[in-house]
């Protein structure tokens, strides 16, 4: 048996075959949607990313600041809404299949497999900070330590939003989801009116939970077939023209993504614009199922997408070091960045830089996602699925402070009160775990 069983352990990927025949009554397109949005952000923030080596030091910059004309192309490129309404459809799975399950200990499950490759990329990141001290390089560990931390801001608000997803699934009927629609989008405008009128900035952070609850409420009615294309299609060509009509009249940008220099974020905080962006992708993607579904439906296709969705968060984590050495490996070279060189050699340098991200991703998912799939000790130890309401109601709470923590955090970085806001994080992940209800072994 010994013999038997060790070639089986070695080999961690099914064959395309397998796999296949495994997943057979899987809904692939929410995978397919997952991974393609993660990817399209990487590439994203390539081709948006400048360097420039100035006497005073490396000044890093935004393309869409420099050739203005590009931002629409943001429109496409800002797909995070689709990642959101795949996790939500994933979720409406899950609880359909354990109906009795506790909210909070629900939630903490879905927290331990978000926040497990959190922890080793937090002790990367920490690490390289306290080396860059050491060695006198501060300028260097700052940096490291408000941009390492910058994109969990994502993390964060998926957390308070998968809070809000067994709420969700109340919604049963289409016209729940034009109610729950509109309650989203008119509580955003709300907002904006507010913080536009009066100078209030801080109401935008109720915008993290308004409007990234929109693509989870498609999410929900997408798993629950409660849009038809048809209706899915008709929305996303409204709310196209109403975005179209709410920046020609003002005050909203045109980027959908921050740019320096903007007098308007539609993403920090999330604005109105983005909401109804939100509505049009979401409503593309239903429509679009039928389509989908026959791509992933190949059997080495859906190999790619399934084993890429093993290593997510990997992806998405450890994207930023690798372009970082990539781009450093280019100045070495007399590769730059800098927008100021001629135009066609810029583009030719990013596109390449690009191109070559995505393909090395590959194999540092391959190393890295690992750890994203190992059990931690500890915070990996089985959750019961049911609890008194008073010890549901405290996991969840916390949870909500480790995802609001978490947005805080990726604001101000691994410094001041960044660190306050990391201690609260991980403070709010450690009550839940130790007030959750454990499995009997």
């Amino acid at each position: 048996m010994t013999s038997n069983s060790a070639p089986a352990r070695r080999r961690t990927l099914p064959s395309v075959s397998d796999l296949d025949a495994l997943t057979g009554d899987r809904d692939r397109v929410i995978d397919l949607i997952r991974l393609t949005s993660l990817v399209v952000v990487i590439a994203g923030h390539s081709v948006m990313l400048t360097v420039a080596v100035e006497p005073e030091g490396i000044v890093l910059g935004n393309l869409l600041a420099d050739i203005p004309m590009l931002q629409a192309v943001t429109w496409l490129l800002q797909v995070l809404p689709l990642f959101f309404f795949a996790g939500a459809a994933a979720a409406t799975y899950g609880l359909s299949s354990r109906p009795t399950t506790s909210t909070g200990h629900w939630l903490l499950t879905r927290a331990q497999r978000l926040l497990r490759p959190v922890f080793w990329y937090l002790l990367a990141v920490a690490g390289t900070a306290l080396v860059a001290v050491a060695l006198g390089a501060d300028a260097v560990a700052d940096v490291v330590a408000r941009l390492g931390v910058q994109l969990l801001w994502f993390l964060g608000a998926y957390l308070l939003v998968l809070a809000v997803v067994p709420g969700l699934q109340r919604i049963s009927t289409q016209r729940h989801v034009v109610g729950a629609l509109g309650l989203a989008w008119g509580a955003t405008a709300a907002v904006d009116v507010v913080r536009l009128s009066t100078g209030w900035q801080g109401i935008g952070y109720v915008s993290f939970l308004t409007v990234w609850s929109i693509p989870a409420i498609l999410g929900v009615a997408y798993a629950k077939r409660l849009v038809t294309p048809i209706a899915a299609a008709s929305g996303a060509a409204v709310f196209l023209v109403l975005d179209i009509m709410l920046v020609a009249a003002g005050p909203y940008e045109v980027s959908l993504v921050t740019v320096p220099g903007q007098e308007l974020s539609n993403m920090n905080p999330p604005s109105l614009l983005l909401a109804g962006h939100a509505i049009v992708l979401c409503g593309i993607a239903i429509a679009a199922a039928r389509v989908l579904a026959s791509m992933v439906g190949r059997a080495r296709v859906w190999w790619w997408v399934a084993v890429g969705n093993r290593g997510a968060m990997t992806l998405y984590l450890w994207h930023l070091p690798v372009l970082a050495l990539l781009i450093g490996a280019g100045e070495l070279i007399g590769l730059s960045r800098d927008p100021g060189q001629d135009p066609v050699l810029f583009a030719v340098v990013v596109g390449t830089q690009t191109v070559v991200l995505l393909a090395l991703m590959v194999p540092v998912v391959a190393a890295l996602s690992p750890l994203e799939n190992r059990e931690l000790l500890w915070w990996d130890g089985p959750v019961g699925r049911n609890a008194g309401r008073a010890r549901d109601r405290v996991v969840v709470a916390a949870l909500v402070v480790t995802g609001v923590a978490t947005l805080m955090m990726a604001r101000d970085g691994l410094l001041g009160d960044g660190l306050v806001w990391a201690g609260l994080s991980v403070g709010g992940a450690v009550i839940a775990r130790s007030v959750a209800v454990r499995s009997a072994p």
